[in-house]
């Protein structure tokens, strides 16, 4: 079974995650305040509209479903987000802009990640590419 993970970040736009295959796509800051502009909307309405939508595509596919599958329950979403909300069904997430340029020298402050940062090392040929997504 496959997992969706989505990540708005008002900074940089939101990062679409699905697992089993991996597939990535992520949805720019420009391409939303372009899609805002174009539609006589904000930012901020548009990134709400994106996560009462990723909301709705998750849970009318998850099982069981989290939420009741309501139009008003998707758009309650969208405006808490709109307003600065923050939401997770994550245990945890982080983002922030790193310098990867020495990920060996991060590995002893966390042994346990060792591989992972091994992984994620820049040098590196990529897994797969970021598709850029774009809203229509």
């Amino acid at each position: 079974m496959a997992r969706l993970y989505v990540i708005g970040d008002r900074e940089t736009g939101v990062l679409f995650i699905k697992t089993e295959p991996l597939k990535l796509t992520h949805i720019s800051k420009a391409t939303i305040d372009a899609y805002a502009k174009q539609h006589g909307s904000t930012y901020d309405g548009v990134f709400a509209q994106i996560a009462a939508g990723a909301k709705a595509i998750i849970n009318k596919t998850e099982v069981p479903q989290s939420i009741a599958d309501l139009d008003t329950s998707y758009q309650a979403i969208g405006q808490l987000i709109g307003k600065g909300a923050v939401l997770s069904d994550a245990d945890f997430c982080f983002a922030a802009d790193i310098d990867d340029s020495d990920w060996s020298a991060n590995r002893f402050t966390a042994p346990p990640l060792a591989s992972a940062l091994a992984d994620l090392n820049p040098s590196l040929p990529p897994d797969t590419e970021l598709r850029e997504g774009s809203l229509d």
